[in-house]
């Protein structure tokens, strides 16, 4: 009788032990915002120019495809980020409908040292309002 208790507490307590393993194991650590890509349009820096036009400021360009079945929320002045840092401002957008692609050109800020070959990103889907000029709000 003595050894079935003492078969029975070890195997409570094996399977104790087990169930504890399995359940703090099987937790996924919490999403980071940053590495989260579901809401980022990422692309990569095929042109950088010194200023196109006399007295333009240097900038870059990147392309970006696969946006067939989305429709970017993209607006001139938004951030352009390199990991968690702001490398650039949008400048200037060419959407291509039918391949699917986006040619978006930014300025660098604070003096920022963007290469040919980076890897950037953007937000997609922009969450913030369109601003409006105080001359459209008197009219």
């Amino acid at each position: 009788m003595q050894r079935m208790n003492l078969f029975g507490g070890v195997a409570l307590g094996l399977m104790i032990a087990i169930g504890w393993q399995l359940l703090s194991s099987g937790q996924q650590p919490a999403a980071d915002k940053a590495k989260d890509t579901g809401n980022r349009l990422e692309f990569e820096i095929v042109n950088s120019f010194d200023g196109k036009y006399l007295g333009d400021t240097p900038g870059h360009m990147g392309r970006a495809g696969g946006l067939s079945m989305r429709r970017p929320r993209i607006a001139l002045g938004d951030p352009v980020y390199r990991g968690d840092e702001r490398v650039g401002l949008v400048t200037h957008l060419d959407w291509n409908r039918v391949n699917g692609s986006l040619d978006v050109e930014f300025d660098p800020v604070d003096h920022a040292r963007v290469c040919v070959g980076d890897a950037v990103w953007l937000v997609l889907d922009s969450p913030r309002p369109a601003k409006t000029s105080e001359a459209q709000r008197t009219k």
